[in-house]
């Protein structure tokens, strides 16, 4: 789409007025602007101990741990529900929840965790986080863990 946009603003030829050039101009400043606030909106990550903060205040978002459910077994955050990200799109109906709810999605390192939001935002979530630094930064600091 951007691509269009600079192609439109380059068709401006010198022999057009210095209005139509200021016009596009501002249009493709409009166009960008929205743009860069829309992936501004983007959830960002949550931080471990404000996801600790939280929990503890009973304000805890939708915790979901997208592994395998073998390395959930072995341990995971409380009260997370665990969906592993192979059979996400099948399955995001059994989180029960409003598109609207904030949920926060997890795996070891942050890979598994990425692709879960983009699916979950494909489907239509519109507020999902993941963990920063992912259960390994959980470990890191020594934060508790449920078996």
């Amino acid at each position: 789409m951007i691509f269009k946009v600079l192609a439109v603003f380059q068709r401006v030829s010198p022999g057009q007025g210095t209005r139509s050039r200021r016009l596009r101009a501002i249009l493709l400043a409009g166009w960008l602007l929205v743009g860069m606030r829309s992936a501004m909106a983007a959830d960002a990550p949550i931080g471990a101990a404000q996801l600790l903060q939280r929990q503890q205040t009973g304000q805890a978002p939708v915790l979901l741990d997208v592994r395998h459910t073998d390395e959930y077994a072995d341990g995971h955050i409380a009260g997370a529900l665990n969906i592993p990200v192979e059979q996400l799109a099948s399955r995001a109906g059994v989180l029960g929840v409003p598109r609207d709810s904030e949920i926060v999605v997890y795996c070891v390192s942050g890979k598994r965790a990425a692709k879960a939001q983009q699916t979950l935002t494909d489907l239509g979530y519109s507020h999902v986080r993941v963990l920063d630094g992912s259960l390994n930064g959980w470990r890191q600091r020594h934060l508790p863990l449920a078996h």
